[in-house]
């Protein structure tokens, strides 16, 4: 892939107050975006440290990510087919290989969802322990992470292939998450991914990190459709991103030194941001939660034998990355507060916010706002 410094917004303007504001237009995403798209949900190494079941919330439902006998994740709504209980929280983990058993009534279930004991049901008229199996969302597991879908317009495979290298070469599936941050931020979900796809506010917002990789640095890599973004170079003698920008963990082993030299940043819609470093991989994983909330989950992944080493030590990563999500989440819930006000009127895009202006494109053509997406009102 061949990044491209040529950008341009071609006249498109910010979005309107609507679309962070309305809840039919919420209602709209979960039906034609979020319920046809890939969603993101976790990284397999986070099933290994709780039994190999995870339970997550994604778009309003619970779910219970599980390690199966045979080693395959699947995901399966977390609740109980009896009475609705849910079955695994943070709290009421499972020891590995343990059978998934309810808290409330004690119905069992196997890593594959079938029902296995259901106490006192046996003389109930009509009842097939076969038919009442867990409800499975279907799953599949791409660079180590793990991601569901509804009934999705194309293959995972389709979905990422312009990023199989970027997976190939930082080996996402090898890491390990040794860190994770948690955020909720009173703002539209489409305003973080707006924020994340620019860097035209970084010497403002973030002149820490824009020490590190200035702004000028950046290029446009991939400019159209549902995956965005491209690299930023990090300024002379910085070796990655962190507190001082000294090496954090080891460099990745299959990178080159063009790659060891650069930032890259990605947006996949509709859930998830990629941000590759040298040494490092840093996850955000961006979840609705209202028309004026989001929660952001950061997950920090690294070599085993740069985790497995006496001296390492993630604070330099993780405490830089906390202020810099920190002074974004604050920026983006201003926007927030300003966009609902009587007195919003979107104004132009800079050529510096070019890919703003293509995720609002992808945004518009995907909820089927054609009107929108040529840049008339809808």
């Amino acid at each position: 892939m061949t990044a491209s410094p040529q950008r341009s917004a071609d006249g498109a303007r910010a979005l309107e107050q609507r679309f962070v504001t309305s809840q039919d237009l919420f209602d709209q995403e979960t039906k034609r975006i979020f319920g046809r798209q890939w969603l993101c949900v976790a990284h397999q190494q986070q099933l290994e440290s709780v039994g190999g079941a995870l339970p997550i919330e994604i778009e309003q439902q619970q779910l219970v990510l599980v390690r199966d006998e045979v080693g395959k994740i699947r995901a399966f709504r977390n609740v109980c087919r009896h009475r609705g209980c849910q079955l695994v929280t943070a709290s009421h983990c499972l020891a590995h290989g343990q059978s998934v058993r309810c808290p409330y009534h004690g119905w069992t279930y196997d890593r594959q969802g079938r029902l296995q004991a259901a106490p006192h049901m046996a003389g109930t008229e009509g009842f097939d322990p076969q038919q009442y199996g867990l409800l499975e969302v279907p799953t599949e597991v791409y660079g180590g992470l793990i991601w569901i879908h509804q009934s999705p317009r194309q293959s995972l495979e389709e979905y990422l292939a312009p990023l199989a290298g970027q997976f190939a070469d930082w080996s996402t599936e090898k890491l390990r998450v040794v860190a994770v941050c948690d955020y909720d931020v009173a703002a539209n979900w489409k305003l973080l991914f707006q924020n994340y796809s620019e860097c035209y506010h970084c010497p403002g917002v973030h002149p820490a990190l824009n020490r590190l990789t200035p702004f000028q640095g950046a290029s446009n890599q991939l400019a159209s459709g549902p995956i965005l973004g491209g690299p930023m170079q990090l300024a002379a003698g910085c070796q990655t991103m962190s507190e001082t920008g000294d090496w954090v963990g080891s460099r990745l082993p299959q990178l080159d030194d063009v790659q060891a030299r650069c930032v890259h940043y990605f947006t996949l819609f509709p859930s998830m941001f990629l941000s590759t470093h040298p040494d490092y991989v840093l996850i955000h994983l961006i979840q609705r939660t209202s028309v004026e909330r989001t929660h952001v989950k950061c997950l920090f992944l690294f070599h085993p034998d740069a985790v497995d080493a006496a001296e390492f030590e993630v604070t330099a990563a993780v405490g830089f990355w906390d202020r810099v999500n920190r002074e974004d989440w604050e920026v983006c819930e201003l926007a927030q507060a300003g966009m609902q006000s009587e007195g919003y009127r979107p104004g132009p895009y800079s050529a510096l916010e070019s890919v703003v202006a293509a995720f609002d494109r992808h945004y518009y053509q995907t909820l089927e706002l054609e009107a929108a997406a040529d840049g008339r009102d809808a």
